[in-house]
């Protein structure tokens, strides 16, 4: 069920209002059952066969969670470590099994010669965002940052439909609480006012822009994948275009999601900051998508770099190869990992490597600039040559942002091959 559907818009979300503001009236502990059963609906709409699969992941978080906060108690650090490893690498397996036991599967047949099949797996409703959340929530538990939580209230914070198919990925923390302390009646109606002005604002993006760019953008890249040639200007106009649609597609999403929530009195995270703003790529991921940002750099790349720093503590490395292991390496292997989560396709796996490299040189190069001011004891620079070079920057920011939206929307690397070579000309 679509945000912009007419049964969602008409049906199902004056139905989920109406009954959670009336039971709210009464009691507390009905108006959050009865939305916890309105999101259930919500995501059995599509297909009801993974509500089941859905129900255990909550199932088995909740219980993992709970051993892990009850160890946590204890004092029993490795025990409880070894239940955080054994949460996220379930969650983990359960989404390479839906999300990529195919592609793997075709891509060893390619390669060997073989003829493995497997009956087609059909990709569940939101697991991506939904398998991150948990395993965002299991590492909140290990790290002693969560008490323990009721059923019912975990059950609120795991089904929430305004982010429960494309996010934001919310931390336990920041929705949980506010189910526990809201006020039904008092400031209803301003929440309502705010939560339709933002949805509103979001609906447009989404059906007037987005929704009418894409019939720029689809022709396009349906003919590159046919393998028709373009000049120069058709292929900035695709690169272009489909960067506007995806702007708008996921800003007006983003303002959807919080507006849905605000009605129902709820406050999601930002999740989107006008990332075409960006001074540079690192800037740009911590405008675009800032909750997945967020999750990849608390979660993995955090971790990953302070191992490899560890390991390396005790032998001697010149500057820039400590650099290089300490930041360089967990950057690159983080959104190489953060290409492949977008989707099961060489295409995400380079979109991946892209970004990595976009953001390892930009570190490299912030790194030189920072040792060479220091070597040469000069301060930063100002005036025009500053003005320059944030505008220098800016434009390549944008252009790499293009070169990686083109391979994220082709249907195969050749594809983005052939806009590519239309570009330079």
């Amino acid at each position: 069920m679509l945000f912009n559907s007419s049964s969602f818009l008409f049906g199902f979300l004056p139905a989920c209002l109406l009954g959670f503001y009336g039971l709210g009236k009464v009691n507390r502990e009905w108006a959050t059952l009865y939305l916890v059963l309105g999101c259930l609906f919500f995501y059995g709409w599509s297909n009801v066969r993974y509500i089941p699969l859905l129900a255990g992941s909550i199932a088995f978080n909740y219980y993992v969670g709970n051993r892990i906060l009850a160890l946590l108690d204890k004092h029993r650090d490795r025990v409880v470590a070894a239940w955080c490893g054994f949460g996220v690498f379930a969650n983990v397996a359960l989404l390479i099994y839906f999300k990529y036991t195919n592609f793997l599967l075709d891509n060893v047949n390619a390669a060997l010669g073989t003829e493995f099949t497997l009956h087609q797996i059909i990709l569940p409703l939101g697991i991506s965002f939904f398998s991150f959340q948990r395993i965002a929530y299991l590492i909140d538990c290990a790290r002693g940052e969560i008490k323990q939580p009721r059923l019912l209230d975990f059950l609120v914070f795991a089904l929430f439909f305004p982010q429960l198919i494309s996010g934001p990925i919310v931390r336990y923390n920041e929705i949980g609480p506010q189910f526990k302390r809201q006020r039904f009646l008092p400031g209803a109606q301003y929440n309502l006012m705010i939560g339709v002005v933002i949805f509103a604002i979001g609906l447009f993006k989404k059906t007037v822009i987005a929704d009418n760019t894409a019939y720029i953008v689809n022709p396009l890249f349906d003919a590159a994948g046919r393998g028709t040639d373009f000049d120069a200007v058709s292929g900035w106009l695709a690169a272009a275009s489909y960067t506007i649609q995806l702007y708008f597609d996921f800003s007006g999403y983003s303002d959807m999601a919080i507006g849905l929530a605000r009605m129902f009195g709820i406050l999601l995270p930002l999740n989107f900051h006008s990332p075409l703003r960006a001074a540079n790529i690192m800037d740009y991921w911590r405008r675009w998508h800032m909750t997945l940002n967020r999750f990849m750099v608390s979660c993995f790349y955090q971790p990953l770099s302070l191992f490899l720093t560890r390991k390396v503590s005790d032998v001697r490395l010149s500057r820039w190869s400590s650099y290089t292991v300490s930041v360089v390496v967990p950057a690159f292997i983080t959104f190489v990992v953060l290409g492949i989560w977008h989707g099961a396709g060489w295409t995400f796996v380079l979109f991946g490597l892209m970004h990595a490299t976009y953001v390892c040189t930009n570190e490299a190069w912030r790194e030189f600039r920072r040792h060479r001011r220091r070597r040469l004891k000069i301060a930063d620079n100002s005036g025009w040559r500053s003005v320059v070079g944030r505008i220098l920057a800016h434009l390549t920011t944008l252009i790499c942002v293009l070169a990686a939206n083109v391979m994220f929307r082709a249907d195969r690397v050749a594809t983005a091959a052939l806009f590519t070579r239309a570009c330079s000309g």
